[in-house]
């Protein structure tokens, strides 16, 4: 009896330690809950705020880019200068890796030199860029980030978009029927849209609402739609080397597009949504075509550069296949001419980059990504248009007067 008394005593005792592990879990975890809505803030950010990352790709990336080259975000999370009082005028600009200008160095990427060649013109601190682009966003990601970031930023005047690329590499793969990447899903498409939103947004699930899973996303980024775990944003262009080695390896290579007409209705579409917002907001919108290496005239040199295109796969058990480059630039130009379509019917700003920049490894270091001077290159064009046309070309005398 008395052991027996002993062993009911050692249950109990386990039991109520159970217990005031759990409680104190529980509160610990209440707290750090508290605590994270005070630190982390209650705001849409596309990148994590004050991110850093650098590169040394130069294996896999051998023309163009002086590396190693350095990714830094500032506390508004965007790439560029932070957001100041100061700036007169202020620009988002919004797109996919070829806006937020992977592997080049925060001094090189395109939408700062459009602020710095601008102001160079204008005079210091009239306009400011903030860079939201990022890998494998599309029109479906486009569409929420401009509703949230214009909403949360009411002090911006413009938006620069450059449109299509992405969109046009994902609709290859899943032309067939709905959208396998499921980022039309309003909940999947907050997750990829943003690294950082608020954790108690009626659009989460619960379990993305507490402080641990803010937390992750803080410091994490979701792996692209379609590519398996790869990370667009290795610090030695492997992601990079991976899709030319698919692409190297193809057996089959095809010059016919697949129908593509009812995901262009859907880009149409959606490239109409972000206009809405922005008009909604009162915000300038200058869309902007996506420019390319892809042509028939490219070496076979330049052709081993290239990674896009596929796998392809038609029919459920079909074999998968490539498309030709011939076939990509046909396939990006009926995007880009879907894009200037929009301009025209909207009678929004447009800037036919894609007419102007060529197809050259001095402009492009794989298929559609910008070296140094493709770079250069348009944000001179961009800031040469913004420049030449109102509101800036009528600001930039007030301001310098006011000076």
């Amino acid at each position: 009896m008395k052991e027996k008394s002993v062993d009911q005593t050692n249950r109990v005792s386990w039991a109520q330690a159970a217990a005031l592990v759990g409680a104190s879990l529980l509160v610990t975890l209440a707290v750090a809950e508290g605590i994270s809505r005070l630190l982390i803030p209650d705001r849409y950010f596309v990148w994590p705020p004050n991110f850093s990352t650098t590169f040394d790709a130069g294996k896999n990336i051998p023309n163009g880019i002086t590396f190693p080259s350095t990714l830094t975000i500032n506390a508004a999370g965007m790439r560029g200068d932070p957001p100041d009082e100061a700036h007169e005028y202020r620009i988002l600009a919004v797109g996919g890796s070829t806006t937020i200008c992977v592997y080049l160095d925060d001094s090189k990427a395109w939408p700062f030199l459009v602020q710095e060649q601008t102001n160079q013109r204008l005079g210091d601190g009239y306009v400011w860029v903030g860079n939201v682009g990022r890998p494998g966003h599309r029109t479906a990601q486009h569409v929420l980030q401009v509703e949230k970031l214009l909403a949360q930023h009411s002090d911006t005047d413009m938006l620069i978009l450059m449109l299509g690329i992405n969109d046009f590499l994902v609709d290859l793969k899943f032309n067939r029927g709905s959208d396998r990447s499921a980022s039309e899903d309003p909940r999947q498409n907050l997750l990829i849209s943003f690294s950082v939103f608020p954790g108690w947004d009626d659009d989460s699930a619960w379990y993305e609402r507490n402080f641990i899973s803010r937390l992750w996303r803080l410091r994490s980024w979701q792996p692209l739609p379609g590519v398996g775990e790869l990370r667009p944003m290795d610090e030695k262009g492997e992601f990079v080397a991976a899709l030319r080695r698919d692409r190297r390896n193809a057996t089959r290579i095809r010059n016919d597009l697949p129908d593509l007409s009812l995901k262009l209705a859907e880009y149409a579409n959606r490239v109409d949504a972000i206009v809405d917002i922005a008009t909604q907001n009162g915000v300038r919108v200058l869309l902007v075509t996506q420019p390319t290496l892809w042509s028939e005239t490219l070496t076979p040199d330049e052709r081993e550069l290239l990674w896009a295109g596929g796998p392809i796969t038609d029919e459920p058990d079909g074999e998968p296949y490539f498309l030709s480059v011939e076939a990509l630039a046909r396939g990006m130009q009926n995007y880009n001419d879907a894009l200037l379509e929009a301009c025209r019917k909207r009678d929004v700003e447009c800037l036919d980059a894609a007419a102007s920049m060529g197809h050259s490894t001095t402009v492009f270091y794989d298929d559609t990504h910008f070296t140094e001077r493709g770079s250069a290159m348009l944000a001179g064009l961009i800031s040469d248009y913004l420049l030449e046309t109102f509101p800036l070309n009528q600001a930039a005398g007030r301001y310098r007067d006011d000076r």
